[in-house]
């Protein structure tokens, strides 16, 4: 079988848990989805152009399937959710559609009776894996459809997510990205408050785990616990996914985001006072129904001020069933791009001038793939796996996951040129 697996890590974290179960029903993984009896597609419907993607992954597959030896192709995850039954009519040479709560359903019909949830096939290089500690989202952001794909928060238990995480390490896996639709709401659910402070100081005694990396926490959880936490941390990157969306109070309002204005700079001031060397990555939308010439100015202020060390933009899209999508003064396609563009490159200046200011300093760096001999692809603690830059290694000799100390000597846009430390 092969499976291609479309959106975020969460998705991923699916896959690999799919993945698990058919192992253990006697099938055999592929990589190239030619030689496969099972086709499955993992689908993101979160905006248009993963839409978009995920029809044209399964149409791919519908032409393969009529060509090759496939036998049974299978589609599910987030896109599934939303459009089920659009899907089987408008595209019947599919054999199963499977919502997020169906997938269990794909080990049954394999003749497996191994429930989905407890295993896990990792899916990622064997030295970093992610950590799914929640899912679901409560916060009806009002452009965002997550609410309505996965549902409310629905927490592991602390047990479950460090038992987990000790398995993990113990099949070599080096670096933990814990990951959740809103991680600071961890456990809001099963505890009656959120636990996230107890969980990370728990997964941070784990022997032998040699990174923590904290992905999409919004700002309202910034707390100064939590800071100190990261800062008195030997594993815990020196790193934070911090989604910001945006800074005018009239554009945070209508998305209605848990955060002013006020909130989010404090929460900012914060991290600078605690960790000043905390490598911050942000999201915004640009394009957002009336936002204004000076909404918009204000928000390039912001991140000319801020100086974000990784930063990912968005234009709006309109997604069908939020409340987004219905209200006044839609911004044209042509100004969204025009936004989006004058931000990217004043963020482009910003990451150059702050890799620049990397040269000659030692990092650590995580080895993640050999491009050729003497020179590796790498990462440091500031840099995710897929959504950051590379630190490029020259002139070394390393293995796949291990941790070393190098030296910068160049720099690009976005990336890092880097020799081993002498």
């Amino acid at each position: 079988f092969y499976i291609e697996t479309l959106g975020c890590p969460k998705n991923l974290v699916d896959s690999e848990m799919i993945t698990s179960n058919i192992l253990d029903s006697g099938y055999a993984l592929t990589q190239d989805p030619k030689d496969a009896e099972i086709l499955i597609v993992n689908t993101c419907g979160f905006i248009q152009p993963a839409k978009e993607e995920s029809i044209e992954v399964i149409l791919d597959f519908v032409r393969l399937k009529k060509e090759g030896i496939c036998k049974k192709l299978i589609v599910v995850g987030c896109l599934v959710q939303r459009y089920k039954k659009e899907l089987a009519e408008s595209i019947p040479e599919v054999d199963l559609f499977l919502g997020l709560n169906e997938i269990s359903e794909i080990s049954h019909i394999l003749n497996t009776a191994y429930p989905l949830e407890d295993k896990r096939f990792i899916l990622t290089p064997k030295h970093y894996a992610y950590l799914r500690i929640s899912d679901g989202c409560e916060n009806f952001c009002s452009y965002c459809t997550i609410p309505f794909i996965r549902g409310p928060v629905h927490s592991k238990s602390i047990e479950e997510i460090v038992n987990e995480a000790r398995q993990l390490v113990d099949q070599g896996v080096k670096e933990i990205i814990i990951i959740a639709q809103d991680v600071g709401n961890y456990g809001v659910d099963i505890y009656g408050k959120s636990r996230l402070n107890e969980l990370l100081l728990m997964l941070d005694t784990i022997e032998d785990l040699r990174w923590l990396r904290l992905l999409y926490l919004n700002p309202q959880h910034i707390t100064e616990e939590l800071l100190l936490i990261i800062k008195n941390s030997k594993r815990f990157c020196k790193y934070l996914d911090i989604p910001v969306q945006h800074i005018s109070e009239n554009i945070l309002q209508k998305m209605n985001r848990k955060t002013s204005n006020k909130d989010i700079i404090q929460a900012l001031d914060k991290i600078d006072d605690l960790i000043p060397e905390l490598c911050i990555r942000t999201t915004f939308i640009v394009g957002f129904p009336g936002e204004t010439d000076k909404d918009f100015e204000e928000l390039l202020k912001f991140i000319q001020t801020q100086k974000f060390d990784r930063l990912g933009a968005f234009t709006y899209y309109q997604e069908e069933g939020t409340k987004a999508a219905s209200l006044p003064d839609q911004v044209p396609e042509h100004i969204k791009q025009r936004r989006y563009e004058r931000l990217m490159e004043i963020q482009k200046t910003i990451s150059q001038n702050k890799l620049e200011s990397f040269i000659g300093k030692k990092l650590s760096v995580i080895v993640d793939k050999k491009i050729k001999p003497k020179i590796y692809e790498c990462r440091s603690e500031f840099d995710a796996p897929d959504i950051d830059g590379i630190v490029f290694l020259e002139e070394a000799e390393a293995n796949i996951g291990d941790i070393i100390d190098v030296e910068i000597v160049d720099s690009l846009e976005y990336d890092l040129i880097a020799h081993p430390a002498k």
